[in-house]
């Protein structure tokens, strides 16, 4: 056997905890399949640890053994597949929201998406934002087909739950309130000065939002606005606009 599929073949061996090597190796006074599981025991234990630092909330509200067993059900349906560590779990919340028993209690699947964009704040990109002074030099005609970009930082998540509220619970080590069904629109983002926020948004804000994102001019934003029930359309759109740029959700790039 060359080297190359000895190395392919002890990777299957610690990816599935199982020996794939069928070759003699000097054992020493440790068995051959019981080096494999060590490596096996210690990559996964590695990934678990990762997934906590991601999810601290949720793995505090799961317990050790019951988070332990999430996080083998996980690996074995989402192995890792991204050179940095940082991005396992990306899928979680979504595992979550489809696997059993998880599924059956929906704020687990909602606390993991609040927590995972509260990650994704830290290592966004940055970029230059959007000032008053910047808009109040566009010239009224160029209105209608102005364009925005939001920060690379902003998650515009559509939770369903209180999951929010438990987290703030538990990472203030008190006890999380009962999981509430309370649908609620979400901003997390960055701002300049590195601190994470987020708060509650309007249905009719996220819409705006969304269009946004989807690269829709000003003009268009109002005209989808008329559906929203919104009495003062203009007025709205501006007040949304006056307090994305000063909040720091709106980029001049």
């Amino acid at each position: 056997m060359n080297l190359h599929a000895w190395q392919r073949n002890l990777q299957a061996s610690i990816l599935t905890a199982s020996d794939q090597i069928q070759q003699p190796l000097n054992q020493g006074n440790i068995s051959r399949e019981r080096k494999i599981a060590i490596y096996a025991d210690g990559y996964f234990l590695r990934l678990a640890e990762a997934l906590q630092s991601n999810y601290p909330a949720l793995f505090q509200i799961l317990g050790d053994d019951d988070f332990y067993t999430l996080a083998r059900a996980y690996l074995s349906a989402h192995p890792s597949s991204h050179p940095s560590i940082r991005w396992f779990g990306d899928q979680l919340a979504t595992f979550l929201a489809h696997g059993q028993p998880y599924a059956s209690v929906p704020v687990f699947a909602e606390l993991a998406a609040f927590e995972w964009a509260l990650r994704h704040t830290v290592d966004a990109a940055d970029a230059p934002l959007l000032t008053l002074e910047n808009l109040q030099a566009i010239p009224a005609g160029d209105w209608g087909q102005l364009s925005f970009k939001l920060h690379p930082s902003l998650s515009i998540l559509s939770l369903q739950w209180n999951a929010p509220k438990v987290w703030q619970a538990l990472m203030a080590e008190q006890t999380p309130p009962e999981p509430q069904c309370l649908p609620q629109p979400c901003l997390v983002w960055r701002k300049p000065d590195l601190s994470i926020h987020w708060r509650s948004a309007s249905p009719a804000e996220t819409h705006a939002l969304n269009l946004l994102a989807s690269g829709a001019n000003f003009s268009s934003i109002c005209e989808a606005l008329l559906s929203d029930d919104i009495n003062d359309v203009p007025l709205t759109a501006a007040g949304f606009l006056r307090t994305w740029i000063e909040q720091g959700l709106i980029t001049t790039a």
